[in-house]
């Protein structure tokens, strides 16, 4: 299955077709944990939920020229609402938090257009 981004959401303009994350894709709920000493010793935690929202993390190799293309929809739609559908099918509305987006060259690729493979992390936060 594939990776597929489009945005702005909900008006799609642009759609972006990448092939599924490396292993260690990543899903988190957006919490912080506090956990606090009373005068007397006792141990009282708290957990400040931002509304169940989901952080996501995906970890992507991909050709040169299909990292230029993933750049330019970066350029274009970051600050916006994009839909994701991830490689398990399941859907994902939000924005992407990454910033700068860091796209590293990984190594030569025979085969691949433009001879080279880059690595780049998406961070996502659910709307």
């Amino acid at each position: 299955m594939s990776f597929l981004i489009a945005g702005p959401y909900p008006s799609l303009r642009t759609t972006t077709l990448l092939p599924s994350p490396r292993w260690g894709d990543s899903k988190a709920i957006g919490g912080t944990f506090i956990s606090m000493r009373a005068m007397d010793g006792t141990l009282y935690t708290y957990v400040k939920s931002r509304n169940g929202k989901k952080k996501l993390r995906w970890d992507f190799e991909l050709s040169r020229n299909k990292a230029m293309e993933l750049r330019e929809f970066f350029k274009a739609y970051f600050g916006e609402a994009v839909k994701i559908t991830d490689h398990d099918g399941d859907v994902w509305i939000g924005y992407l938090m990454n910033n700068p987006f860091e796209f590293a060259t990984s190594g030569r690729a025979g085969g691949w257009p433009g001879g080279e493979s880059m690595t780049v992390t998406i961070d996502f936060e659910e709307k």
